[in-house]
């Protein structure tokens, strides 16, 4: 056997051990990471990742869920201009626990007094007690991680989402917050070369936390001409809490209404807002009914929804509707 064929052979010999730990590594951590002795994973442990790290050094693995979050309203709970104008630059006390939490667990949490510029990151949800929790039981060589149920139910969300909370438990609707707010998708949990190809996809909530469009098949509107007056109801038909519903921000919707004549010409006009700090939120599935007195005859009614989040000066157009009699 000439040199060249012993280092093909041992080339060979070298990529089918290779195959095979990698095998075993995959069969191991996805399967049987209970079997993994704890001292082996000790070995792989990165400590700064139990001390609370920036969000950043998250990202070294979980690139994808930390790009989502940078784009959220959660990254910015207390840097944003909207923030610091409500609380009277930050002086809110009541304000704290939840745009700066230490640690979320299912009930108001207590600000921190560090990173406070990360807002609502990582660590606020997922370090607990000292440890790094998730929705799923798995093993994390760099970290040790425990699978925690609240992180896929909606009193996760209601530590801070109180009020919220309490108008989706009221509707007895089984779409949890996380069904609808942070939508999964088949992903890597890491995108580090390497731990990527060791676990298998899973289900990835969206960290972006998404808020919602809503649109004409959100909220459903009946008009009507009866006598000399002009009846209209809306209906949240789908969203499981009030919209719009806040604990302490303001967002509003603006019921607009233009009156027109035969000849085409404004005769009158009037305006709904409907807030949560105002409780004229639109609850789920109940009719709310709006009458107006008609003084002039009228031939036809323009009808315009407007959204204003409570973060933004600009009014989003909902649907626009004419009425006739």
């Amino acid at each position: 056997m000439n040199l060249f064929t012993r280092l093909l052979n041992l080339l060979i010999a070298l990529g089918c051990f290779a195959i095979a730990g990698i095998a075993l590594a995959y069969f191991f951590i996805n399967e049987k990471f209970e079997w993994i002795p704890e001292p082996i994973l000790e070995l792989a442990r990165e400590k700064d990742l139990l001390e609370k790290p920036e969000a950043k050094r998250c990202a070294d693995c979980h690139k994808d869920i930390y790009d989502a979050w940078k784009k959220s309203r959660h990254s910015i709970s207390w840097t944003s201009k909207t923030y610091i104008e409500a609380s009277e630059n930050r002086t809110k006390e009541k304000c704290l626990a939840c745009h700066i939490p230490e640690s979320v667990k299912g009930e108001k949490p207590s600000p921190r007094l560090d990173r406070r510029d990360e807002g609502i990151y990582c660590v606020s949800c997922h370090f607990v007690d000292g440890k790094m929790n998730g929705p799923y039981d798995l093993v994390a060589p760099p970290h040790p991680t425990y699978r925690n149920p609240e992180y896929v139910r909606s009193g996760f969300c209601g530590s801070c989402h109180q009020k919220t909370f309490k108008e989706w438990k009221a509707t007895k609707e089984e779409d949890t917050c996380q069904d609808c707010h942070m939508p999964r998708t088949q992903a890597r949990l890491t995108q580090k070369f390497g731990l990527n190809l060791l676990h298998k996809k899973k289900g990835v909530g969206n960290h972006r936390f998404l808020h919602g469009e809503i649109s004409e098949k959100d909220i459903l509107m009946e008009a009507s001409f009866q006598d000399n007056y002009f009846n209209i109801s809306l209906l949240n038909k789908t969203v499981p809490h009030g919209v719009p519903t806040a604990d302490n921000g303001d967002p509003r919707l603006y019921l607009y209404f233009t009156f027109y004549n035969s000849e085409g010409e404004e005769v009158d006009r009037a305006k709904e807002i409907l807030a949560p700090q105002q409780d004229t939120a639109l609850p789920f599935n109940k009719k709310v009914n709006f009458r107006y007195r008609l003084f002039d005859p009228i031939n036809r009614v323009s009808v315009v929804l407007k959204y204003q989040p409570a973060w933004s000066k600009e009014k989003e157009l909902v649907w626009e509707k004419t009425v006739q009699p």
